[in-house]
């Protein structure tokens, strides 16, 4: 070939490598931005909390010799350690509150009964609230809460079906006999004692604020023209209506289906904060690896 083609072609053949390397390079750059930025990604639970609160077990109205089995169960296994093994397991710690003594309440309803002849027991849940129900990677549902119910049920001589429901709907289920229970961090609150037949409780909880650690919001004031984002149907709708100071001062209150989707919107700057509770909050903070798998489904 004539020498100005040969240089040509050698020209071409050096520019073609010069973007291969330039193209490797941005595609590597942006890569290691994204898993920095995941990995990165920090939370913060403010110090001030919205309100204090405690997990019962809800039941239809009137089913109370079902409630007295299950809370003499439950005070059966806080003297003989089960509960205390189950609790240590999700949370490395006895966190229960149930009592060491059942006193029943001499109901004679035929609610234990039911359960026994069709011989299971329905617990209704919220399956995206670690660590007391959720779907683990295999899409089994795992948890403290289950864990209990579980041991439960064997002592109670009957199989345990789990049903997740919506939980906005939860009292209606309940009442129309799709659910023997609602089981799964279900805070009791004056209204709910009013709608069902409650066991006493058994762990305490806080409705808090949670944001990103970078976050210039550090108190409760700090929400000021802010949005917040909270589960729909939850507690956390009654502690914020409970502050109106706090409320009215918000940019806006947005309402989604669970903790899951408040706090991977989160985490994607789509809100500046969620008011949600304690329990879940802490467990999702030390696992945002699965908070970033579980958003995305």
């Amino acid at each position: 070939l004539p020498y100005y083609l040969m240089e040509r072609r050698r020209r071409e053949e050096q520019m073609k490598r010069v973007l291969a390397v330039m193209t490797a390079v941005l595609m590597t750059a942006a890569l290691l931005s994204g898993c920095n930025s995941a990995k990165s990604k920090e939370y913060k639970i403010l110090d001030e909390a919205f309100s204090d609160e405690e997990y019962v077990i809800g039941f239809r109205k009137g089913d109370e010799t079902l409630r007295d089995e299950v809370q003499r169960i439950l005070v059966e296994m806080k003297k003989d350690g089960k509960l205390a093994e189950i609790s240590n397991t999700w949370f490395g710690a006895d966190n229960t509150t149930v009592p060491e003594e059942f006193t029943p309440s001499g109901a004679s309803d035929d609610s234990l009964a039911k359960v026994k002849e069709k011989g299971t027991f329905v617990l209704g849940l919220d399956d995206s609230f670690p660590p007391m129900g959720f779907r683990d990677e295999d899409n089994n549902i795992v948890g403290f809460d289950i864990d209990v119910a579980r041991e439960v049920c064997s002592r109670m001589g009957v199989e345990l079906e789990l049903m997740p429901i919506d939980w906005d709907s939860k009292v209606s289920e309940l009442n129309d006999g799709k659910v023997d229970c609602l089981w799964n961090g279900f805070t009791t609150s004056p209204e709910r004692e009013a709608e069902m037949t409650m066991s006493q409780p058994y762990m305490k909880n806080r409705q808090v604020v949670v944001t990103l650690k970078d976050s210039a919001i550090n108190t409760v004031d700090d929400l000021k023209d802010k949005t917040l984002v909270l589960q729909g149907g939850s507690t956390a709708e009654d502690a914020l209506e409970a502050h109106p100071e706090i409320k009215d001062g918000l940019k806006e209150a947005v309402k989604v289906k669970n903790n899951v989707v408040a706090m991977y919107d989160l985490g994607k700057g789509g809100s500046d904060a969620v008011l949600m509770d304690e329990v879940v909050a802490r467990y999702y903070i030390g696992h945002t690896d699965q908070l970033e798998k579980d958003g995305q489904e």
